[in-house]
């Protein structure tokens, strides 16, 4: 969703009411509403995951089942992470202090870690154990009445994972459809159990196995993806090319911006810490150029609801008479050169013995030394071959840290 739209309250199933009275607005991706509701589906969620542990642990003590031992378990799991999302979301809010000036908007992502890290343990216990009922078969006491009641609890878990999906969707949080997606695979994996319990009772005790490791794989499946985004966004991944663009946009919008470029997002949660430069005319006074600067950044932090800008301005003097045709020549040397994704600060100064240039060369990210310095022997060579007057060309080498350029 993209970020300006304000979000709509879903259809709850049955909870409507109680969500909107906790969210107080309408918008749930507001920061109050989304701590308030990611701290009441994980509370819910700690609720009905209890009684559902608890009905399938007695079942599973009445019948002899492995597979729905296991799934019993899955869901004690489930009340250890539904606790800890809860407790993130009221964390996150905390206001900033000195040792996290930028909030504490990343437990959400630690959170997603811990879920992750359950996830993958109880997948191993559960699909060791599957693998030892297939080894040692024995009878199982499946009474039609255990049929209704695990069905009966299939039922409560879809009405959960359909709860917390539509409030992931609304509030935008990862960790709400991290979870989401736990609760889908446990409705898979409980009907995977089901299946297996039939079988067991038509005389299919094998079947049993079959489902407790059925079940492992489900929830180390979905462990090792959440595993893989927690870490991805805890190290820093690349932001939303959408973001980028709209960032750039809003930038360029503004009167007397030339350029945009370097634009730099790091994520805190729902925070958002932005810091880009902007090309102006040189000839502007430094009060005109600070007042733009200061334009762009609030109408950037006006779009992108909960951001901090922080605008770097570059002066470009485009009065040059060699400035056209250098611009050109570096334009058409990136069209030919896949190693080299932009340019920008050029700059043309006149000497005695004839005009210095100065640009900044955007290199492919992890390009070797060797082809850096060959793809900068090439672009000096392109300059001077068509701006023969040049005294002096200085090229500098940069890489993105935003994972796009524009």
């Amino acid at each position: 969703m993209p970020e300006s739209q304000p979000a709509k309250p879903p259809f709850l199933w049955g909870l409507d009411a109680l969500a909107r009275r906790l969210a107080g607005t309408p918008n749930y991706a507001q920061p109050e509403a989304r701590k308030r509701l990611g701290m009441f589906q994980g509370w819910f969620s700690v609720g009905l995951s209890s009684l559902l542990a608890l009905t399938k642990a007695v079942l599973a003590w009445l019948s002899g089942s492995i597979a729905l031992l296991a799934d019993a378990v899955n869901n004690a799991a489930d009340i250890v992470s539904s606790s800890v999302i809860a407790l993130s979301f009221a964390w996150s809010r905390r206001p900033r202090d000195r040792g996290h000036p930028f909030g504490h908007g990343r437990i959400e992502h630690i959170a997603t870690l811990i879920l992750s890290l359950a996830l993958l343990a109880v997948g191993f216990g559960v699909g060791r154990a599957g693998l030892q009922r297939l080894l040692y078969p024995c009878p199982l006491a499946i009474s039609p009445l255990l049929l209704a009641v695990l069905f009966l609890t299939l039922l409560a878990k879809t009405w959960l994972a359909l709860i917390t999906r539509a409030l992931a969707r609304a509030t935008r949080s990862e960790t709400l459809a991290a979870d989401a997606w736990n609760h889908i695979f446990d409705i898979l994996s409980t009907a995977l159990v089901f299946l297996g319990l039939l079988g067991a009772r038509l005389g299919l005790p094998a079947l049993d196995g079959w489902a407790g490791l059925g079940v492992a794989g489900f929830i180390f499946f979905t462990g090792a993806r959440y595993l893989k985004r927690s870490i991805n966004v805890l190290l820093g991944e690349a932001p939303d090319p959408a973001l980028l663009g709209r960032i750039r946009t809003v930038a360029l919008a503004q009167t007397g911006v030339q350029g945009a470029h370097e634009i730099v997002v790091s994520t805190y949660g729902d925070q958002h810490m932005v810091s880009l430069h902007i090309e102006v005319d040189a000839a502007r006074t430094a009060r005109d150029v600070h007042d733009l600067a200061e334009r762009v950044e609030r109408q950037i932090e006006t779009e992108i609801p909960d951001s901090k800008v922080i605008i770097h301005v570059d002066p470009v003097d485009r009065s040059h008479p060699a400035f056209a045709a250098a611009e050109k020549i570096l334009r058409d040397f990136c069209a030919i050169e896949n190693r080299l994704e932009e340019f920008h600060d050029l700059r043309l100064d006149d000497t005695p013995d004839g005009p210095d240039l100065s640009v900044d060369l955007m290199l492919k990210l992890n390009l070797p030394a060797l082809e850096q310095r060959d793809l900068e022997t090439r672009a000096e060579q392109a300059l001077r071959a068509q701006l023969p007057a040049l005294r002096r060309v200085t090229l500098h080498r940069e890489t993105s840290y935003s994972g796009a350029t524009y």
